[in-house]
């Protein structure tokens, strides 16, 4: 038996990319997996392939993530897992130039509807009183400039949400965390550079590691977190980015003649 088996595992934003990836990781690990996405040409044939549900939403309105939610305790008579994973670039261009409905709407997709699914998971896991994880992506844009305005203010809010979101529901045995990819090869990413190769030879070439991160390490970091092995872990920002925001410097910066630099700051 698996950790996953036979946990119920609602993944939002699941027609592809890392959610795809994360379907696959639960359904592969035994869970029942409950699969959305505002289209579901892809999310919907994936669910039945996966032996799981598909529930069409706009995450953007409250409506439907409730519905979503209520529809996976209905499937499985609970919520073991929520994953707040749908997302798009959204508004780019200069802060002179970026319009207000752009910005709103990028804001509904990346922050209101990690909100709404927090809220909604934690309303059923509070009412079943067995505990639960919720986990939310968000990005290295969470914690350094490394995207257009309103997606990096956008993932910091999800990073400061995981936290206060975990303080409160600790008590009731609900922990709170997020995945922070990097440089992930998915639609979504590959559309901005142009093409796949395109996509990952800028990645390699960003990465300290000099490596691509790839959608099914970031559905592993998924499914550690929701398993008895992350039992101790709330309010975390576990980010897989072969190194793109914690270390700036390139190594040959640490290439230097060994020595003492003194004097005065």
């Amino acid at each position: 038996m698996t950790e996953a088996e036979q946990k119920v595992v609602v993944i939002t934003g699941a027609g592809g990319g890392l959610g795809a990836a994360t379907a696959r990781r639960f359904a592969a690990d035994g869970a029942c997996v409950v699969l959305s996405d505002i289209n579901g040409a892809r999310a919907a044939p994936l669910a039945e392939a996966l032996g799981g549900l598909f529930v069409p939403a706009d995450v953007t309105v409250e409506a439907d993530v409730a519905a979503l939610v209520d529809a996976a305790v209905a499937r499985g008579g609970r919520i073991d897992v929520m994953i707040n994973n749908a997302g798009q670039v959204g508004a780019v261009g200069p802060i002179v130039e970026v319009d207000g409905t752009s910005w709103s709407r990028t804001i509904a997709v990346l922050q209101d509807s990690v909100f709404f699914g927090m809220k909604h998971a934690a309303r059923a896991m509070i009412a079943q009183g067995r505990g639960g994880v919720i986990l939310s992506t968000t990005s290295v844009a969470g914690f350094v400039a490394l995207a257009p305005h309103a997606y990096t203010a956008a993932k910091h809010a999800v990073v400061g949400l995981t936290r206060s979101v975990a303080a409160e529901l600790a008590a009731h045995g609900i922990r709170v965390n997020a995945v922070a990819p990097g440089n992930v090869p998915t639609p979504m990413t590959i559309a901005v550079y142009g093409s796949d190769a395109a996509m990952r030879a800028a990645a390699a070439a960003r990465n300290p590691m000099r490596t691509v991160v790839e959608a099914e390490e970031i559905a592993g970091a998924f499914a550690y977190l929701a398993s008895d092995l992350g039992r101790n872990v709330t309010g975390q920002m576990l980010t897989v980015d072969a190194g793109l925001s914690a270390c700036p410097l390139p190594a040959e910066y640490y290439a230097r003649a060994p020595g003492y630099i003194g004097g005065a700051e």
